[in-house]
């Protein structure tokens, strides 16, 4: 139990259908990759998607980190296309998993990646297994900076800033409906909204970032880590990222402020921007919680949510003394 509430289970909120329940076409595709029938099927028990992932072991030891979706997982399922897009585009220097084969049917994906030795994070992390994340983005960041060729040439771009980071300008406004907010932020709707209004300046860079990086999506060996899940890269701060998987040490009481500035990301970004990102980054997380669950999306989804915008919350308060 966190100050925040009940912590999340990164490493057992997801649900997933077995190995047998593919179709046949997408096994006949693994196994002829793995140059034979499964022998083992160890599923992973991270992620929110629904989607199906597995570490996959042949007989002759072969062994692949396989994803597979179909239209009925169709979140997924474009969220693994665009990843066998950006994978292979990853410069040398970034510590993630390689794609090893993709195949893609009309209705379906599968990806196969290279199987790492490691475990997924879980709380309370342990400051070593936060140092090696970290030192995991700081490698990554130092070679998506600038914005590689290889990312730009498959289309990866600044897109606007819409209004998932902006839930509190919404709200301010009157077009979204209010949502729950911790104590330390009643009263501040227009406070945190003005902070929001400088996120899409706040963000401009040539660099490529992850978009998504929260320990979830990283994997963690005996000294070093790997980060996963490559389908929501822009073009943006590369901080950003820093100050998100930060969010998640900061709930788990870690000095998440401390750890942020000494960050190579951290560079020339400003007191400002860093509350900017964290208003951002609350109103995403608090008020994504309050919809409903989500059809074939891991239950966990919400309260992840919920308990990450409180961290964010509590960060940003604390920065301001509010």
């Amino acid at each position: 139990m966190s100050r925040f509430g009940p912590t999340v289970p990164y490493d057992a909120t997801a649900v997933r259908a077995a190995w047998e329940t593919l179709p046949a076409f997408v096994r006949d595709r693994v196994v002829g990759e793995l140059g034979g029938a499964p022998a083992e099927v160890r599923m992973a028990g991270g992620g929110f998607s629904g989607g199906f992932a597995a570490r996959v072991r042949a007989e002759s030891g072969a062994e692949l980190f396989v994803k597979a979706a179909g239209r009925d997982r169709s979140w997924a399922l474009d969220a693994y296309r665009q990843e066998a897009r950006v994978n292979p585009a990853l410069p040398d220097g970034v510590p993630a998993p390689r794609l090893e084969f993709a195949a893609d049917f009309e209705d379906w994906t599968v990806l196969g990646f290279e199987a790492v030795d490691g475990r997924a994070p879980t709380l309370p992390m342990s400051p070593r297994d936060l140092d090696l994340m970290l030192e995991a983005w700081a490698e990554a960041a130092a070679a998506l900076a600038p914005a590689p060729r290889s990312l730009l040439d498959i289309g990866v771009r600044a897109d606007p800033i819409g209004d998932k980071l902006r839930q509190f300008t919404g709200v301010a406004s009157g077009s979204q409906r209010p949502f729950p907010v911790p104590a330390v932020l009643e009263g501040r709707v227009d406070d945190l909204a003005a902070l929001e209004s400088g996120i899409e300046e706040a963000l401009r860079a040539d660099s490529v970032t992850h978009f998504d990086l929260r320990p979830d999506n990283m994997v963690l060996g005996a000294d070093r880590a790997w980060i996963c899940d490559w389908n929501w890269v822009q073009v943006h701060a590369t901080w950003f990222d820093t100050a998100c998987l930060l969010v998640a040490a900061h709930g788990d009481g870690h000095d998440a402020d401390a750890l942020f500035w000494k960050h190579p990301t951290a560079a020339g970004v400003a007191a400002e921007q860093l509350d900017t990102a964290l208003a951002s980054i609350a109103g995403y997380y608090l008020g994504e919680s309050a919809g409903d669950l989500i059809p074939d999306v891991s239950p966990y989804i919400r309260r992840h949510q919920r308990w990450s915008g409180l961290a964010a919350a509590d960060w940003l308060a604390a920065r301001r003394s509010w």
